[in-house]
């Protein structure tokens, strides 16, 4: 009997309260980052357009990034389609903010590279709030 109480005492205090488990899932709730992620991406998409006058070189790099963001985005949302634990949730979080850095990487570099072009001067991206915004350009 005294094993019995101790079992139920120790299996009432090792549970999780309900709470904690449902403050564990909005914490690695992936698909609030894999929208992030895919507006970051669709942002810099739409800034892109019209940009054929864009040195290849330059247009090629900021594609690169926009590429990378596409495939960790991908990635992102397969795992957070059907994640079989916690760990997998966590990882689709990392490849979502991992796809955001792609994207905000080549909205800053379009910026700069935009900046630099005959006419541009005293421009600034929609990403930097500290001035006015190029034509265009999505905030």
């Amino acid at each position: 009997m005294r094993i019995r109480l101790t079992m139920l005492v120790f299996t009432l205090l090792a549970a999780p309260p309900p709470m904690a488990v449902g403050q564990a899932a909005r914490d690695l709730d992936c698909g609030m980052h894999v929208k992030t992620a895919q507006s970051a991406i669709d942002k810099v998409t739409e800034d892109m357009k019209g940009m054929e006058r864009m040195p290849k070189d330059q247009l090629g790099y900021i594609n690169k990034l926009l590429n990378d963001a596409k495939k960790l985005s991908e990635t992102a949302h397969q795992i957070c389609d059907k994640p079989r634990n916690d760990f997998e949730r966590a990882r689709a979080i990392a490849q979502a903010e991992a796809a955001r850095g792609s994207a905000e990487a080549a909205d800053i570099l379009h910026g700069h590279f935009m900046r630099a072009m005959p006419g541009m001067k005293g421009m600034t991206s929609a990403s930097d709030k500290s001035g006015t915004d190029m034509p265009g350009m999505k905030k």
